[in-house]
């Protein structure tokens, strides 16, 4: 009943959870600065391509070449229309088709809660983005007050229905644990976002104040030049990580690529 109450509560009210200023804002500063012309960015979940055409309109200084990854027919025709090169892949079990640190900047805007293979995911995300790169995550926060409230009285969180489309809980202590360990990323920035009941701008202002306790969290971390994938870290030595069969790619490491140069 908490949980359902607080669910109706937040449709009624809703919010931007998804920062999508803030978004384009770090990537376009990322793009300007790290010399690459054309930077080529890639849009995980890249649904209507609000992000990538955002951060199209917002810069004029540097060619940007736009990727994405869809499965919706629909989109994927939309964004090719809009000049986005998209591929149509699971990313839980395909590596994503673009070369070795060929990217400046990879976004995944509320997807990772969808993800049971995040290791893979971002083993693959270590590959393609440039040491200096930067990837921008954006989730519903876990440890929200609101989610804490509902198992306070011993209900399910509602960003985590167990008849619903997310499989991954995210806090921000226990993301910068996984995500920094063995050392390929390091969190740069984080960002609350959105604060249960509290609508507009002052629920942005709490979220900022407080955004361990806000209804979603964005991180942006950096690619280190530390050699190898993220997927290493299932073998160094994590206590019960042998417990889960986590996918590893092709035992032949094989990779399709695009002929970007």
């Amino acid at each position: 009943m908490i949980s359902e109450m607080l669910t109706k509560l937040k449709d009624r009210i809703g919010f931007d959870v998804f920062a999508r200023a803030e978004i384009t804002e770090w990537t376009r500063e990322h793009v300007e600065r790290c010399g690459h012309n054309p930077a080529r960015v890639l849009d995980v979940g890249v649904g209507d391509c609000e992000d990538l055409l955002l951060l199209k309109e917002s810069q004029n200084k540097v060619q940007l070449e736009l990727y994405g990854v869809e499965c919706s027919e629909r989109r994927i025709a939309y964004a090719r229309e809009k000049g986005v090169g998209v591929f149509d892949i699971n990313v839980e079990r395909e590596s994503i088709p673009l070369p070795d640190a060929s990217l400046d900047v990879l976004m995944a805007n509320h997807v990772i809660e969808h993800l049971k293979e995040l290791c893979f995911f971002f083993s693959e995300v270590s590959r393609v983005l440039r040491p200096g790169g930067i990837c921008i995550i954006g989730c519903p926060n876990l440890g929200s007050w609101h989610n804490r409230l509902a198992l306070l009285f011993g209900r399910q969180p509602p960003c985590m229905i167990v008849l619903g489309p997310h499989v991954r809980g995210i806090t921000i202590p226990g993301f910068r644990s996984f995500i920094e360990f063995g050392g390929f990323f390091k969190i740069e920035r984080v960002k609350g976002r959105a604060f249960y009941l509290a609508p507009g701008k002052l629920g942005q202002h709490l979220a900022s104040l407080f955004p361990g306790l806000g209804a979603g969290v964005h991180f942006v971390m950096s690619r280190t030049s530390k050699p190898g994938t993220f997927i290493e870290v299932l073998d160094m030595g994590v206590a019960g990580m042998s417990d889960t069969p986590y996918y590893r790619g092709t035992a032949e490491h094989e990779r399709e690529t695009s002929q970007v140069r």
